[in-house]
């Protein structure tokens, strides 16, 4: 697969500001549940996706992926973030990588919804810094948008209240 990311609630300015964090060796496309312009997705940025409580999500964003040669996924709506997280096993037989933290660190971490946008966003991918790539053994295996807390020893999850 390409290096093509998959960044969910892709209507929502939250999602371009996370983009606008990756480096340009990445093809951004954006998932959505919301009601997307067709004109959108005949452009081919964006894919429409079901929303995170109904039984087929899963399995239709593998299928998206699958599709549109996707290889990473970012999930950006607090919804999302548990199926997606179970789901990781699943979609690593496939080659695709979802950028949110295990259940078990998941169910620890502090959560900011709707961060304003004077926050700081880190993107992490099993602790490598995106775009730089540079490790962090304190950030070590977590995955997603994050931003630091006061002393930059602990990060909270980003994402979007569905």
């Amino acid at each position: 697969m390409q290096n093509k990311v998959l960044i969910t609630q892709g209507m929502r300015p939250f999602a371009q500001r996370v983009a606008k964090l990756l480096p340009v060796t990445y093809t951004l496309l954006f998932g959505s549940a919301e009601d997307v312009p067709n004109i959108l997705i005949d452009n081919g940025n964006f894919v429409r996706i079901p929303h995170a409580n109904t039984p087929i999500f899963i399995h239709e964003v593998i299928k998206k992926c699958l599709d549109r040669e996707i290889s990473v996924v970012i999930p950006l709506g607090v919804e999302e973030l548990y199926p997606l997280a179970k789901g990781r096993p699943l979609f690593s037989e496939y080659g695709i990588e979802i950028w949110v933290p295990d259940v078990n660190v998941l169910a620890n971490l502090s959560v900011v919804e709707n961060p304003p946008k004077q926050l700081t966003l880190i993107v992490l991918a099993e602790g490598r810094s995106i775009p730089d790539g540079n490790a962090d053994k304190r950030f070590e295996g977590l995955s997603g948008v994050f931003t630091p807390s006061d002393s930059d020893d602990e990060l909270a999850l980003c994402c979007i209240a569905d």
